[in-house]
């Protein structure tokens, strides 16, 4: 068994669901995969049976490959498989009774109870699964010498029955789910340096999502900006990513000093998000995405109450998607330790929107926001702010490839 190379078994769910596009959903999925995996030693990725295997010619890299393929969005399961192909099975399945029990002596651990699960993709198979399950348990059962359990056992070996063999693993390991990236076009996703907004980011990228991110600092260069933070928050997201993402970084003195003296206090925060929308919505045309991405959840803070999400933008002509509107923080802290970037973004940052008013309008109206932009020349902000962006590209390993003026 040492010796077999192993196969990793990776599992799709929704792209099932796709019927006659399904094509394009796998293609665009196994292209990923192997960028993600580009440079670990595959020998091939094959769509066989409902599922892909991923062959693999150095067995000791089966667990980098596994990790790598849990980010992957599209898949919804993965696992580290042995082969055993069809002529060794044996007309008794003794060559497969004999690698299954290898394989859960060496796996079993510190279980109770055991069950084999058996799946027939092959239904010519002469051996029905509830015959395998117990011709196959039988013989683990005198190895391990631990009773049997149909409902929620400690230990499940998998015996996975295809036309050019058959392959057995202990254990399903969870994946990103959702559709491949790159399937759904792109978003702008305004990032800020807390918890929310990279869930956001993440949940949309899970739903096939190519992300821009777009940054506001204080400051009037890069260089004056504590930024490190950002860079890791979109480094940790750019894993779950086969191709390069790119950050924009963009000051906002270009607001701040056309808003002193003409902006009433009250309003400050308010119009401070609009400047937000208004920028990432000439910076997302020029892009080529199709959304804005916020981390608004409704409710949470004085900008996110309802009158204030319908006033700040009325006349972005971009749809803006809120993934977090109907979450509490309890919720999206959760998502935040799943995905990896909740110990970032807790970390002390002194973003834009924390030094402004402390008693915000709660109930602004599109109105007033309006008749507030023409009194500040908004618009002008605008344009001088997207002009200052700067531009950094970060790949899937999160490594930084680039940083770059934001026309380059």
């Amino acid at each position: 068994m040492a010796n077999q190379a192993p196969i990793v078994i990776a599992a799709y769910a929704e792209i099932a669901l796709k019927g006659r596009n399904r094509p394009l959903f796998l293609r665009r999925l196994i292209n990923n995969i192997k960028t993600v995996l580009v440079d670990l030693p595959v020998q091939s990725v094959n769509h066989v049976e409902s599922r892909l295997l991923i062959r693999l010619t150095d067995p000791s890299r089966a667990g980098a490959v596994v990790d790598r393929l849990r980010r992957v969005f599209g898949l919804q399961w993965v696992s580290p498989a042995l082969p055993v192909p069809a002529p060794d099975i044996g007309d008794d399945l003794d060559g497969l009774c004999a690698i299954a029990v290898d394989l859960a002596v060496r796996d079993v651990g510190k279980a109770r109870n055991f069950k084999v699960e058996t799946h027939r993709s092959d239904r010519t198979f002469p051996f029905p699964s509830p015959e395998i399950n117990r011709i196959v348990g039988s013989r683990v059962q005198e190895a391990i010498a631990l009773p049997a359990r149909m409902q929620q056992p400690d230990f499940t070996l998998h015996v996975l029955i295809l036309k050019e063999g058959a392959l057995l693993f202990t254990e399903k390991l969870e994946a990103a789910g959702g559709l491949p990236a790159g399937s759904s076009g792109r978003v702008m996703v305004l990032l800020s340096g807390g918890i929310d907004s990279p869930v956001a980011a993440w949940l949309l990228m899970r739903r096939g999502c190519r992300p821009e991110f777009v940054h506001f600092f204080s400051g009037r260069s890069v260089a004056e900006a504590d930024t490190d933070k950002i860079f890791r928050l979109v480094q940790t997201l750019a894993t779950y990513s086969p191709v390069p993402l790119n950050l924009h970084l963009i000051p906002v003195y270009a607001y701040e000093l056309r808003a002193i003296g003409k902006i009433e206090e009250r309003y400050d925060m308010v119009m401070f998000r609009r400047f937000m929308f208004k920028t990432a919505a000439s910076l997302a045309r020029s892009t080529n995405c199709q959304a804005l991405v916020t981390g608004d959840s409704l409710g949470q803070v004085a900008s996110q109450t309802l009158p204030n999400l319908a006033a700040i933008s009325p006349d972005v002509a971009l749809p803006v998607f809120r993934p977090l509107i109907g979450l509490d923080k309890l919720e999206i802290t959760n998502f935040a330790t799943r995905i990896g970037t909740y110990e970032t973004s807790i970390e002390p940052y002194r973003d834009c929107c924390s030094i402004r008013s402390p008693h915000p309008k709660l109930n602004a109206t599109a109105a007033e926001l309006l008749q507030q932009s023409e009194v500040m020349d908004l618009e002008a902000a605008v344009s001088e702010a997207v002009g200052a962006a700067e531009k950094t590209v970060l790949d899937h390993s999160g490594v930084m490839l680039r940083g770059s003026a934001a026309g380059d």
